[in-house]
């Protein structure tokens, strides 16, 4: 962190926070050591078949998360998941965990839930932040319906170079462009050292993972529902599985298992396929049951264009929010911007996400438009793997922005300020939005404003601003619109 750049903007939001209360209710406040989290107790629905409750363990799963929570159980018939629309919209939880085998989880199954938390409301948003608890056995998903303390990131690894060991207090890396490169930082220490490793850095991972503990994993390049390729474009070893396991093969064919058992999150966030659970064994499954991760994002099909990738990783490197927050904020940023850009596009429901089903879509809906193939491939294709009520995230030490939540009577103000230069742009996207998620459900919204020339979206669930304009360290921005409060915040445990 830039604790001089820290000194005046952050110091000056903070006072310019306050110095702009204007009474009322403070809803909450976002900033460096700050954050907003919606309270689950009470707001959470566990969606299961009826063959799954009734299913041996499975059914203690559905309890351990009902009990966690005091959830709702909302069942369906095996295989119509849509059945399950009508409650969920009378309940309208903040959190819906779908809960089943493996085998019941596969790409059809992620964009049924994609499609179907659109559903419960007239908008075209989310409705609810939603994960999938599945596992290899079914202790797996019983580890992650268990889990209650929450994850501070402090140590990772990346596939993507050393760049990230700069803000971790350990961990490892390699390069997908040179197979030899490897860098490790120690816990306590302050540089990174390098070494070489041959023939390639499969041994290396496999090494590291089994004895150095990380809460968070990135790769990128290519994968299949199989294995992770080290290296892009060159043989370079590979992360693979066998029954549940995990192991590293080295090109000269040596393989080494391992298990990393602590707990932790990862993100894939350039890999293709990698998120498809095809059948019981595979990477994911292998991941959740052999490698200690908790909650993980992934592509069910071949990722060529990156949005819900590459952007989810960039919202949860911000610090403001857990990984179940930033995945579900990006996906509403995609539809944001298919909603503004393509609005043509919005409704389009493919069918079949093979890759031989890209050329048809650039042919059809879509009309060439690379960006508009994309976000429409990118949609509803990206799983989310955990409860989506556990917390992951790293400190809330340096975030791009920051912003203030107020209630007076029924008009309520956002304040946003920005806190670091550039922070909300991407290199391959441009400006991305300010996005605030509501600790509290709201209602009724209406006569939004904004005092820049920007059009902000409310939804019952979260403000969505765009940046275009407001992007320099210490610009402003404020919403006003009018809602009622559907329930209260409580103080999160």
């Amino acid at each position: 962190m830039d604790w001089k750049r820290w000194s005046v903007f952050g110091w000056l939001w903070w006072v310019g926070a306050f110095a702009n209360a204007a009474g009322g209710r403070l809803v909450c406040e976002v900033g460096p050591g700050r954050t907003a989290r919606v309270e689950p107790m009470g707001d959470y629905a566990v969606v299961a078949s009826a063959a799954t409750v009734a299913a041996p363990g499975w059914g203690e799963v559905v309890q351990a998360l009902h009990k966690k929570y005091d959830a709702c159980v909302v069942t369906y018939p095996e295989g119509r998941l849509e059945e399950a629309l009508p409650e969920l919209r009378a309940r309208m939880p903040a959190y819906v965990c779908f809960v089943g085998p493996a085998e019941a989880c596969g790409r059809s199954f992620v964009v049924g839930a994609h499609r179907l938390m659109r559903r419960l409301d007239e908008d075209p948003y989310g409705d609810a932040l939603w994960g999938i608890v599945t596992g290899y056995a079914v202790e797996d998903a019983l580890r992650l319906a268990r889990l209650r303390e929450p994850l501070t990131v402090r140590r990772g690894a990346t596939s993507m170079g050393p760049g990230l060991l700069g803000r971790l207090t350990a961990g490892f890396a390699s390069n997908e462009d040179r197979v030899t490169d490897f860098w490790v930082k120690e816990e306590g220490g302050t540089g990174v050292s390098y070494r070489a490793v041959a023939p390639d850095a499969a041994r290396a991972w496999a090494a590291a993972l089994q004895e150095r503990p990380v809460e968070v994993l990135y790769t990128s390049g290519h994968a299949t529902e199989r294995d992770w390729q080290i290296a892009y474009n060159k043989p370079g070893g590979a992360l693979r599985h066998e029954a549940g396991g995990l192991y590293a093969l080295s090109q000269d064919g040596t393989r080494h298992p391992f298990a990393s058992t602590g707990t932790k999150v990862y993100l894939p966030v350039g890999n293709c396929l990698i998120g498809h659970i095809d059948r019981r064994d595979c990477m994911a499954t292998a991941w959740l049951h052999s490698g200690g991760v908790a909650q993980m994002l992934g592509y069910t099909v071949v990722t060529f264009y990156g949005y819900m990738g590459w952007g989810t990783g960039l919202l949860f490197d911000d610090g403001r929010l857990s990984l179940s927050e930033a995945f579900f904020l990006n996906n509403q940023a995609l539809l944001h911007r298919l909603a503004t850009a393509y609005p043509g596009v919005l409704d389009e429901m493919p069918g079949s996400y093979e890759a031989r089903d890209i050329a048809a879509l650039r042919a059809g809906p879509v009309r060439g438009d690379r960006d508009a193939l994309g976000l429409l491939w990118d949609r509803d294709t990206v799983a989310f793997y955990g409860d989506p009520a556990w917390v992951a995230s790293y400190p809330c030490s340096d975030p791009a922005f920051g912003y203030r939540l107020e209630e007076d009577g029924d008009v309520w103000t956002l304040r946003v300020s920005v806190l670091r230069q550039g922070g909300t742009r991407d290199p391959k996207w441009g400006s991305r939005p300010f996005l605030a998620l509501f600790p509290e459900r709201v209602a009724e919204i209406r006569e939004v404003r904004c005092d820049r020339p920007l059009l902000p979206v409310v939804t019952d669930r979260f403000v969505l601003v765009p940046s275009e304009g407001a992007e320099a360290a210490g610009d402003r921005v404020t919403v006003t619109f009018r809602a009622r409060a559907v329930a209260r915040a409580r103080p999160r445990p």
